[in-house]
C-alpha cells in the first residue's frame, strides 16, 4: 500500500522557480482543493507508472537471466579459487 505525502513531494520536488513561473504558492496547503487534487492525480499516475515499469515482466526476465549468469560466473570463480587453494 502506498502512503504518499503529497505536501512533502510538492515542497521537496517542485522547484521554487517552477512554482513562481506558474504562480503557484510555496506550500501545498495553500493550493486550491482543485489544484491539490490535480497534483495528487499526477503524482499517483507517476507512481503507478514507475511501479509498472519496475515490475515489467520482460525486464524481470532479463534481470533473472543476468542474475543467473552472474551466479554461474561467481560459482566458477569460487571453484577456481578452491582449486588454487587445494581444497
Amino acid at each position: 500500500m502506498k502512503n504518499i505525502n503529497y505536501a512533502q513531494v510538492y515542497g521537496d520536488e517542485v522547484d521554487e522557480v517552477v512554482k513562481d513561473s506558474v504562480n503557484l504558492p510555496r506550500h501545498f496547503s495553500e493550493l486550491s482543493p482543485e489544484i491539490q487534487r490535480l497534483f495528487e492525480v499526477a503524482v499517483d499516475a507517476g507512481y503507478q507508472r514507475a511501479i509498472e515499469d519496475a515490475l515489467d515482466p520482460e525486464l524481470l526476465e532479463e534481470t533473472s537471466t543476468f542474475s543467473q549468469e552472474m551466479s554461474d560466473q561467481l560459482s566458477q570463480f569460487a571453484s577456481f579459487l578452491d582449486r588454487f587453494l587445494n581444497r
